[in-house]
């Protein structure tokens, strides 16, 4: 027990000097944003040094994952979801934080549960949080850079209209929009600023958004640029299909929102009648995670559970 409380307090100090150090320490955050972006100019004998080093409180840590090479096929994946939801953190200060949390809510489920191979539940959850976190995050992104792709192609079409190169069109959509789209286009001109080949820059974008709609657009435009064409014209065209998909898909939001709010009470209603059953009769509710019949039952119905969702996520998804 001792040993648990002390890992326990170790874990809460390591959580909040990293989330202490990431408020009162903002300057250091932006350097090294600088860094990366270019609006920070560091002496050549201190580059290399500044570009492996790590966030406070989790150096330690990420260092020992990259030195031990574990997770070398998951560090590629997490790396490209990194850059989807644009986080300027490496993939083994990620992995840190999952094992922080990892270890963080198995102690915790420890002291809640007992001996319990239950304690795994909460364990895996940390794990997974993270994941979870970023999940949403690439959703939400991405959701923002659809909404704004008619403007952009408009922009595009516009400034083509007027006899301005691609390249002059695309720093007009650095310039008047704002958001991730701008953000975006402002590295495919920095990309194509530094030599890259304007055909790669583009793909360069479609692959670190994850967009249909965008890699819709890009396909355009490498397709003009191979044969040729009336590029504005073209782009009109696909801000018309591209405003279509985006209206089609809320009305398809609109109609599943019924099944969307019964997968969540589903999903939900087990957790909170276990909740209210352990607050009435705490005694039923420990003798259900001590007894190996009840220890079996809640592992069948987290199945279940999960099938469940699977099922109805399957049923309201409609690919526009």
């Amino acid at each position: 027990m001792i040993y648990i409380v002390l890992i326990l307090g170790i874990s809460l100090w390591v959580l909040a000097y990293q989330i202490l150090s990431g408020i009162f320490s903002k300057n250091n955050y932006v350097s090294r944003i600088g860094i990366y972006t270019g609006q920070v100019e560091l002496p050549r004998e201190d580059r290399s040094k500044k570009q492996d080093t790590y966030r406070q409180g989790l150096g330690f840590l990420a260092k020992g994952i990259e030195r031990s090479g574990a997770f070398s096929n998951l560090k590629a994946k997490i790396r490209k979801n990194l850059i989807k939801a644009n986080v300027l953190m490496k993939p083994e200060e990620y992995l840190a934080i999952c094992l922080l949390l990892f270890g963080f809510f198995g102690i915790l489920g420890a002291l809640m549960l007992g001996e319990s191979l239950l304690i795994l539940i909460p364990a895996f959850l940390g794990w997974f949080l993270p994941s979870i976190l970023l999940k949403r995050n690439i959703a939400k992104r991405l959701k923002t850079i659809n909404s704004q792709l008619g403007d952009t192609i408009a922009i595009l079409s516009n400034a083509m209209k007027a006899g301005h190169s691609f390249f002059q069109a695309v720093d007009s959509v650095s310039r008047e929009m704002t958001g991730p789209v701008a953000d975006e286009f402002m590295k495919l001109q920095k990309e194509i600023s530094l030599g890259v080949n304007t055909e790669t820059a583009l793909e360069n974008m479609v692959g670190r958004v994850g967009s249909d709609d965008l890699e819709l657009m890009v396909t355009a435009v490498l397709i003009q640029r191979q044969i040729g064409g009336n590029l504005a014209e073209i782009l009109d065209n696909i801000s018309g299909t591209i405003r279509q998909r985006i209206r089609t898909k809320g009305e398809i939001k609109a109609l599943t929102a019924q099944g969307r709010m019964s997968g969540w009470i589903i999903s939900l209603l087990p957790f909170g009648l276990a909740g209210v059953v352990g607050v009435i009769s705490p005694q039923q509710i420990l003798t259900l995670i001590h007894d190996p019949l009840g220890i079996m039952m809640i592992a069948i119905a987290l199945v279940m559970e999960a099938i469940g969702i699977v099922f109805i996520r399957k049923i309201i998804s409609i690919e526009v």
